[in-house]
């Protein structure tokens, strides 16, 4: 995919790999959130929209087509926008999206980065032949509190997806007889790894595809998701952009 961006205008938007560390992550006793591999690796899934200034504004808990029941507070980068009204809040990201026709934009919230009082809308593109810059909005839901975004802060993660591989998808719905019979260890595995994590140690048995006898039982798909930015267009009239 190709994302554009006119830098001539200094708008604030920045776009990045989303980043593995959260806050509520890094409060966990010695941080042991990050030890769940599921959760780890599903941070950094997508390019995170963020923006380099503070945005503050205030719902005053009423939902019409009236756009002024939102208040901008401060937005020096003058990104944020009520319009669409019924308790939301807009950003224009300044982002053009180009990708080839077997590729959707996938935006939704940022993957375990809770922000409290908004809900970020999830929403598809068909960024092929979209032309406008790409949206993103908030559900309010916290009425009469101002709600704050400090800089940098994701306003979403966009992640490119083909819907026509996924179309026509089928999930078999089986019972447990249906496995391998050898497919569930003899052991008690469940108290394995209990016991294991009440010493106060981690067993990595997915992270590293193991059983618990640390025998190999499969691979992950990609166990470090790497997503680059190539700015070759930074200083031209296209502004920056990452590689199809």
């Amino acid at each position: 995919m190709k994302v554009f961006v006119d830098k001539q205008i200094g708008h604030p938007v920045k776009i990045e790999q989303t980043r593995i560390q959260r806050d509520w992550m890094d409060v966990t006793d010695n941080k042991h959130a990050y030890k769940c591999f599921p959760v780890s690796q599903a941070n950094t899934i997508g390019w995170s929209v963020s923006f380099l200034h503070d945005i503050e504004f205030i719902w005053d808990g009423i939902s019409d087509t009236s756009d002024s029941h939102v208040t901008i507070l401060k937005d020096d980068g003058k990104v944020a926008y009520t319009t669409r009204a019924n308790a939301t809040i807009s950003f224009n990201t300044n982002l053009v999206i180009r990708s080839k026709e077997d590729i959707s934009m996938l935006a939704m919230p940022t993957p375990n980065w809770p922000i409290n009082g908004v809900w970020p809308f999830t929403t598809l593109i068909s960024t092929s032949f979209f032309k406008g810059t790409f949206p993103v909005a908030w559900r309010i839901t916290k009425a009469n509190e101002v709600i704050t975004i400090p800089a940098n802060t994701p306003v979403a993660s966009i992640i490119p997806i083909s819907l026509s591989s996924l179309n026509n998808s089928v999930a078999t719905v089986k019972g447990y007889k249906d496995l391998p019979i050898d497919f569930f260890p003899k052991e008690d595995y469940g108290k394995i790894v209990s016991d294991i994590n009440k010493s106060g140690k981690w067993t990595d048995f997915y992270r590293n595809a193991v059983d618990h006898k640390n025998n190999k039982i499969g691979s992950h798909e990609v166990k470090s998701l790497r997503l680059k930015n190539d700015e070759t267009f930074i200083d031209g009239p296209e502004g920056c952009g990452i590689p199809e």
